[in-house]
């Protein structure tokens, strides 16, 4: 396995890729291009969370994909994340030749704030906000399948939680979403912002007929990022006759990450039902792919 860390912003040594990528042995596979996975973690925008980094990318590794894990521009301002992960796109899409990378199966996987701009570009992709900046063209930066885990699909519905305030003091161990119910808009819109600027970046009401295959998981139980995230973009990929799967599972708190001991927090995040989210999204990546042979 080839892992490296490569800056991906001049401006701003906190932007970076971390590669997961499966050695071209001579004993299988010699020379075999394999899908990709592109990890955005969540962290609130305040951070990027490692339990839905490295321990993730090791499962999609040892289902045969190279995994990139994408450390996103955080405490600025919105669409600076899901440009990082456009540039990461075209980046893996570049350099494909040299890494053995399929350029029509690069897929990104995104959990609850980072499922955000993971979302976002999955139906932006193909508007000039997204491309022009980049001097790249749509094609480029359009992933080629999503999966979401507790993503936020809507920034005010999060900003509403009910969920108990807890001072950023008390939110700071690794992993968990910081302040995200005070300041969320703050952070990715800036203060006050317009209701056209929330509404641009509600993605349930940009899903088109271009946006990609996606694959949902969530729960009931999720008091931060609530489920109906996950079914309004359900819904308004049904109506647009998109492609997708969606699971949401009865019990479990936010940021279940793997859901199993690897993840782990205080013995809080151990979901027996929902430790399969990573198997039935392998098995959806596998259809899609043979969909297309």
């Amino acid at each position: 396995m080839q892992t490296t860390i490569i800056p991906l912003r001049p401006d701003n040594d906190q932007v970076y890729l971390e590669t997961y990528i499966l050695k071209d042995s001579t004993q299988f596979q010699t020379g075999a291009r394999r899908p990709a996975i592109i990890l955005s973690p969540g962290g609130g925008y305040m951070m990027t969370s490692d339990r839905e980094a490295e321990p993730v990318a090791l499962r999609f590794l040892a289902r045969g994909y190279h995994v990139f894990v994408l450390r996103y521009a955080v405490k600025t301002l919105f669409p600076a994340p899901m440009l990082d992960l456009a540039r990461t796109i075209k980046m893996v899409r570049e350099r494909a030749d040299e890494w053995l990378v399929d350029p029509a199966q690069v897929a990104l996987c995104g959990f609850s704030a980072g499922g955000h701009p993971a979302a976002a570009l999955g139906v932006l992709w193909d508007k000039p906000l997204i491309y022009e900046p980049l001097g790249v063209s749509p094609e480029q930066i359009r992933p080629n399948a999503l999966i979401l885990g507790y993503p936020v699909i809507d920034l005010e519905l999060v900003a509403n939680s009910p969920m108990k305030n807890e001072s950023t003091e008390e939110r700071t161990q690794e992993g968990k979403e910081v302040g995200i119910k005070d300041h969320i808009l703050t952070l990715v819109l800036g203060p006050d912002p317009a209701q056209e600027l929330q509404e641009q970046y509600r993605l349930d009401l940009h899903v088109s007929a271009a946006t990609p295959p996606t694959f949902i998981w969530h729960t009931a139980e999720d008091q931060l990022v609530f489920s109906q995230n996950a079914l309004r973009l359900a819904m308004a990929l049904a109506e647009h006759q998109v492609p997708y799967e969606l699971h949401i599972f009865e019990r479990g708190p936010h940021g279940l990450a793997l859901a199993d001991e690897v993840t782990d927090v205080e013995q809080r995040m151990i979901n027996r039902e929902s430790q399969v989210w990573i198997d039935l999204a392998l098995a959806w990546l596998r259809q899609r792919r043979q969909q297309q042979m």
